[in-house]
This record gives C-alpha cells, sequence and structure tokens, in this order.
C-alpha cells in the first residue's frame, strides 16, 4: 500500500458502533429535531410539575426507541405519560415537597442570619442536586412493567454502581439551568438534552 493510500485509509471515520448500538441517530438533524421535541413533549407534560416525572419517563421511552429506529409515535407517548402517571404522581409530589424544602432553606441560608449559614446552604445545595440526579435517573428506568418504586431504587443504586455517572449528569443540568437562566424559552431545548443526556449515561452501564 503507498505512503498515500495509508494516509487516505486513516483520514476515513472509522465506525464506533454507534450506528449498530443506535441506528436512529445515523441523521444528526433528525436526531437534533427529535431531541428538541422530547422538550416540547416532556415541558407540556410537566407543567403542573408534579407531573414532571411521567413527562420524563415517557420521553426517554421515546426517545430511546427513536434511536433503535422502532416505531415511535405521539400516541405512543402518550400512552407512556398516562401510564407512569397513574403512580408518577405521588414521585412528583414528592420531589415537589422535597425541592420546596430544600429551596427554602437555601434562601434562607442565603441571608446569612443562620448561625451556620454556610453548613446549611452546602448541604441543602447537594441535597437538592442529588434529587435532580435520583429523579432523572428513575424516569429513565421506569417501564410499565417495572413501576415507579423499582425505578427509583435502580435509580438511587446507579450512583453507586456506576458513580462515573455524576460528571455527564452534572453537566447536562448545569447547561440546561445556565441556559434556561440566560434566556427562559430555552428551557424547552435544556429539556430534551436532559433526556438524551440519561439516554447516554444509562448506555454506559452495558459497557
Amino acid at each position: 500500500m503507498t505512503a498515500r493510500g495509508a494516509r487516505k485509509r486513516r483520514e476515513q471515520p472509522q465506525p464506533d458502533g454507534t450506528q449498530l448500538k443506535w441506528p436512529g441517530a445515523q441523521g444528526k438533524f433528525a436526531l437534533f429535531a427529535e431531541v428538541l421535541w422530547m422538550g416540547v413533549l416532556t415541558f407540556a407534560g410537566g407543567l403542573l410539575i408534579i407531573t414532571l416525572p411521567a413527562a420524563l419517563a415517557a420521553s426517554t421511552r421515546h426517545l430511546h426507541r427513536y434511536l433503535l429506529a422502532e416505531r415511535s409515535t405521539l400516541g405512543q407517548w402518550w400512552e407512556d405519560f398516562i401510564s407512569a402517571l397513574r403512580t408518577g404522581w405521588v414521585v412528583g409530589l414528592t420531589t415537589t415537597a422535597l425541592a420546596v424544602v430544600l429551596l427554602f432553606n437555601l434562601l434562607l441560608a442565603g441571608t446569612q442570619v443562620l448561625p451556620g449559614w454556610l453548613l446549611v446552604f452546602v448541604v441543602c445545595f447537594l441535597a437538592l442536586t442529588a434529587l435532580v440526579f435520583v429523579l432523572l435517573q428513575s424516569a429513565v428506568r421506569w417501564t410499565p412493567s417495572k413501576g415507579w418504586k423499582r425505578a427509583v431504587r435502580e435509580g438511587v443504586n446507579s450512583f453507586a454502581t456506576d458513580p462515573g455517572a455524576i460528571a455527564p449528569l452534572l453537566a447536562a443540568v448545569v447547561l440546561a439551568v445556565v441556559v434556561t437562566w440566560q434566556l427562559p424559552p430555552l428551557v424547552v431545548p435544556g429539556l430534551g438534552c436532559l433526556v438524551f443526556a440519561v439516554l447516554v449515561v444509562k448506555e454506559r452501564e452495558r459497557r
């Protein structure tokens, strides 16, 4: 083989298994559009706040079907959403209540009038971050047959079995929060990116 031929061979993109794992991800623009669409559906489904876990679960299942090049319709998303909402509202209510308490303590500690306010602030911030992580990891594991109880248990255990998932999830959450803070309408693509991020993180566990 000539030097020119060898150089040309090295310059050609090499398969990394993505098309084998996720054949639906071959079209980059189509994938981007689907991620945005999941952001729209997640935002719409989570408007009542306590319905957000069900919306996240339905969106992750929908996007996973799309990535596998399987049939993925709005009707399927709606069926998953309703199924997840039957008991998922309890998860949503519990998560919302905990988030409100933690946010209140964060704001109170931010006034710097409490003794040990810095410790309270750090603990509440870490607890709120962990709550978001558990919600995302639980939503991506929910299935109609598994239910929320098992999904939440697996979501909590996932950080012990795969601590490396914390960094990419943290990056995705921070990105979503920052872009939403800068321009509130960007919450829609931010949610879509979160849905995609938790799917990618879950895929790491199979390697």
